[in-house]
């Protein structure tokens, strides 16, 4: 596998993959793809299928909610 020959930045953090031996890279490489894969469903789910679900708990306990009810998470947790 080729890798870039050059640093990569995210945010203030400097990752540069040449300091690694080529096995340590191969490693990264790994991790990183199973990262992916693991993740990769919990980013899609968005904040309507969320509403969805919270609609639908309130429906089945005999509720409703506002139409243009949002979740506010500082909200639910303000004592």
């Amino acid at each position: 596998m080729q890798m870039s020959r050059h640093p990569v930045q995210i945010g203030n953090q400097v990752i540069d993959l040449v300091k690694l031996p080529e096995v340590a890279q191969q490693e990264l490489v790994t991790f990183y793809e199973f990262l992916v894969f693991k993740y990769q469903g919990q980013t899609t789910r968005s904040q309507p299928e969320k509403h969805a679900i919270l609609k639908a708990i309130f429906q089945e306990a005999n509720g409703t909610l506002p139409v243009n009810y949002t979740f506010d998470r500082a909200d639910l947790h303000e004592r």
